[in-house]
């Protein structure tokens, strides 16, 4: 039970019951309003605090949303949440592991099982939009952070740009039928460019010494 008079005790439980829920009776540290009991106001800032990342995820993926439907992509979301809870102040990078998560724990994965395309295409669709944001987001040449812009590269099973590409304008695409592509993400004043590459250019780039540690992976 943590020692009300310090507040530094009362903010780490705080952080604590909200982040990893136990049942615990909030009483010794929340008191009761008119209208909600202790644990009923805790339960206010735990949902508030997940709907938050939710909203979050939901805008760094919305290609996944659409293709999923938001209902489904909240489960994957807040299993992928539960198994790595946000360790960073920038909402930003919330979903860095979310593809990797999704590797791991795809449900065709089990000895015998039929591997199953759409998850294929889902994880490269995050792939491609956690590469998005990591080339928006990253330091280069416009405001004197990096000496050269972002760039990412990324072999995929589907054309996933086009897609979100489609996604963004309103449209409303059908999945896009597999096909082997390689991109290259980079940006130039702040704006995104994605170009698809040939194979030969693909491997220029992904041997060049100073872009292999960019190079996205499944």
């Amino acid at each position: 039970m943590p020692d009300a008079s310090s507040l530094a005790a009362v903010q780490r439980w705080m952080q604590s019951v909200i982040l990893h829920p136990t049942g615990e009776d909030p009483g010794h540290t929340i008191t009761a309003s008119s209208r909600l009991s202790a644990r009923e106001r805790l339960l206010v800032h735990q949902r508030g605090y997940r709907l938050r990342l939710l909203e979050c995820m939901r805008s760094l993926h919305p290609g996944s949303v659409h293709l999923l439907g938001q209902e489904i992509f909240d489960g994957f979301a807040l299993e992928y949440l539960e198994a790595h809870p946000s360790r960073s102040p920038a909402l930003a990078g919330l979903s860095a592991g979310f593809a990797g998560h999704l590797a791991r724990t795809r449900p065709d994965a089990e000895p015998g099982a039929e591997r199953e395309g759409w998850i294929d295409l889902l994880i490269d669709l995050i792939r491609f939009e956690r590469a998005f944001t990591e080339v928006l987001d990253g330091p280069g040449p416009e405001d004197g952070t990096g000496p050269a812009p972002p760039l990412r590269l990324l072999l995929v099973y589907a054309p996933v740009h086009t897609y979100l590409a489609a996604v963004r304008r309103g449209e409303d695409p059908e999945p896009p039928a597999p096909r082997q592509v390689r991109l290259a993400l980079v940006r130039r004043n702040f704006t995104v460019v994605t170009r698809e590459l040939s194979p030969a250019a693909y491997e220029r780039l992904r041997t060049s010494s100073s872009l292999q540690a960019q190079e996205g992976s499944r």
